[in-house]
């Protein structure tokens, strides 16, 4: 159950190497190019980790210190800005040392963890936890925010959050309208069996009544349908024998309903797609994370789809991560002989050619990449540094007034900020690893790899019986209510409350009471009159609040509905339903990592339990102070 999901964190393209030198100028281009250092490889941020660790269990913090920020260093060389699987190991050896009661050990790891990575909400609410075991509950107050915060710092918790809430949303929504429909039925029963009545006796007799009734309100049954098509059959009675205001709450409700199908369907296919390996390397590239399983996710990819140019495009990116500069190279070879149309193998391949030194190599790469792609502005900035230190500076030239023409701004950033390795990397968008997903799940080898979800088309889910239902029960409630308004709709009589239609009155009776009060009214005034009118009163008085207050034990807000203020009623439904649904629906549903401690999101549970309590407990309270005959 996740409680604490609160944040915004605008995730961007991953970047490129370390920012250090310029885009050398035609005069320097003419001396010795010297080798350049090979990139940081993981092996070594592995070791850095482990002088971390020896020096964190040694009691040593100066060292510690060190370790962590060489660590660091370590990886910002290479482009990762998030340690993953080291900060949850972190997290892991602070929990250990604050069961072994190590107090100064613990903090020091889950500081440590929040350093590595940010955006682990693991690590923060870990890390919350223990400052208010400790008392320290400035800092707590203070740790609050960014937990929260951390809440919404990658791709999978903020779509977490998001299943979550639809889910909840939605069970509230069916519940509200459930609640609403019966309490709608039960507060215009009397109108409905007046109308009822004198249809009957009209057509077929005083004995007809409680048949039709039961034929009435059990039609659905007898086509074979469901209780769901039963209770929106109810809810299209309901919408014809209630108030204006009524049906307004109730038809908006009943049009949200047609379009959770369609919403849940959607955040159901994109659970599925985000668990596939090559989405999750994409996002593991745009967010600077470091994440062993993703590499591993590709492999299982690539013994599937062995011929995706994608697959073995990424595994090189990986590869010039971890420095395997020749599995690097492999990696880009096969994926151009898979997919020789694409351009970013070629491109890549061609800067670690320029950054062993193989520089007429790297031309050639590059000029196949801009066969390839000949809008790219980073091949041709690529092929103008190449050309530099291949002293060919009218090619130079030519290929970065090429850049320039394509994207001015770009080659700008790029010769004023260039990265280590001073050439420019091709990306992997997530725009094209869900085209490609897409592509997998329509072949039945899909399903061996996670992320295969059927081609799912909005029409289709449009035309459900689930979206479809909602409204045919809306429709037929304004066909009923038409009806009822020609043929004329029975009211409650101004003065005792008995329900009476224009086939019941009689010719001359004032409007708005029923025959017998108009009678009364012509024929005596006297104080036994008034007696009577005035008792009859006070027991639809005691019914209705017997009603109101029995339903209230069911649905909260009851009371709202028979005041005449369907829209506060309905509100209050909706708000108590999702509060339950938020307690009672597991939030491991949509959580493929931990997003929070299990004491937090049992502290989520209690403080939506609690909520639901406390808005069942004033409504139900509300229902029995207030009277309900009129």
């Amino acid at each position: 159950m996740v409680a604490f999901r609160l944040r915004y964190l605008v995730t961007r393209l991953p970047a490129l190497l370390l920012l250090l030198g310029s885009l050398a100028p035609p005069a320097r281009a003419q001396e010795p190019v010297s080798a350049l250092p090979p990139p940081v490889t993981r092996g070594l941020y592995r070791s850095r980790w482990f002088e971390f660790l020896n020096a964190h269990l040694d009691d040593d913090a100066r060292a510690a210190a060190a370790g962590l920020s060489e660590l660091k260093k370590a990886a910002q060389a290479v482009g990762v800005r998030r340690l993953s699987d080291f900060s949850r190991t972190a997290v892991y050896e602070g929990r250990q040392a604050e069961t072994a009661g190590r107090t100064e050990q613990a903090a020091r790891a889950y500081n440590a963890a929040l350093e590595l990575d940010e955006g682990n909400c693991d690590a923060h609410f870990t890390r919350l936890a223990f400052l208010l075991q400790q008392g320290s509950y400035g800092e707590a107050a203070a740790a609050l925010p960014p937990a929260a915060a951390s809440l919404l710092a990658t791709r999978e918790s903020r779509l977490a959050i998001l299943s979550a809430t639809v889910l909840w949303a939605s069970a509230a929504l069916a519940a509200a309208i459930s609640g609403t429909i019966l309490v709608l039925l039960l507060r215009h029963l009397r109108l409905s069996k007046h109308a009822l009545g004198e249809t009957a006796r009209r057509f077929f007799g005083r004995g007809a009544v409680l048949p039709l009734a039961l034929i009435l309100l059990g039609l659905p049954l007898a086509f074979g349908l469901g209780p769901l098509w039963l209770l929106l059959y109810w809810g299209a009675l309901a919408f014809s024998s209630s108030g204006r205001e009524e049906r307004a709450v109730l038809g908006a409700a009943l049009l949200a309903l047609g379009f959770v199908s369609p919403i849940v369907a959607r955040v159901a296919h994109e659970n599925i797609v985000q668990r596939s390996p090559l989405y999750i390397a994409a996002v593991d590239l745009e967010e600077k994370r470091e994440d062993a399983s993703a590499e591993d996710g590709l492999r299982q990819a690539a013994a599937v789809f062995g011929e995706d140019p994608d697959i073995w495009f990424l595994l090189g990116i990986y590869a010039e991560r971890s420095s395997d500069r020749d599995r690097a190279l492999s990696a880009y070879d096969r994926a151009v002989r898979v997919g020789p149309r694409g351009y970013e193998s070629f491109l890549n391949r061609g800067n670690i050619q320029f950054q062993e030194g193989n520089v007429h190599q790297a031309i050639a790469d590059y000029e196949s990449a801009a066969e390839k792609a000949p809008q790219a502005p980073e091949v041709y900035y690529n092929l103008a540094l190449a050309r530099a230190e291949a002293y060919d500076f009218d090619g130079q030239a030519a290929a970065l007034n090429k850049a320039r023409r394509i994207s001015a701004r770009e080659v700008a950033n790029w010769s004023s900020h260039p990265t280590l390795a001073r050439v420019v990397a091709a990306s992997y968008p997530l725009s094209r690893a869900r085209a490609r997903i897409e592509e997998w799940n329509r072949e039945p080898r899909g399903a061996r790899l996670p992320g295969h979800a059927p081609t799912t088309r909005l029409r289709e889910a449009f035309l459900s019986p689930f979206a479809i239902g909602p409204w045919l029960a809306l429709l037929l409630g304004a066909l009923l209510y038409l009806v009822r308004s020609w043929r004329g709709v029975a009211a409650e009589c101004l003065q005792c409350g008995r329900p009476h239609c224009k086939y019941c009155r009689r010719y001359g009776d004032p409007p708005g009471y029923c025959v017998f009060c108009a009678r009364a009214r012509k024929e005596s005034r006297g104080i036994d009159v008034a007696l009577k009118r005035a008792d009859q009163m006070r027991r639809l008085t005691r019914g209705r609040d017997l009603l109101c207050r029995t339903l209230s034990v069911l649905f909260p807000g009851t009371q709202r509905f028979f005041s005449q203020r369907p829209v506060s009623g309905f509100a209050i439904l909706l708000l108590f339903f999702f509060l339950l649904a938020a307690a009672l629906v597991d939030s491991h549903l949509f959580g493929p990592r931990p997003l929070a401690p299990e004491g937090f999101r049992l502290g989520g549970t209690i403080v939506a339990l609690v909520g639901a309590a406390a808005l069942w407990m004033v409504s139900f309270w509300s229902a029995w102070r207030h009277p309900h005959g009129s």
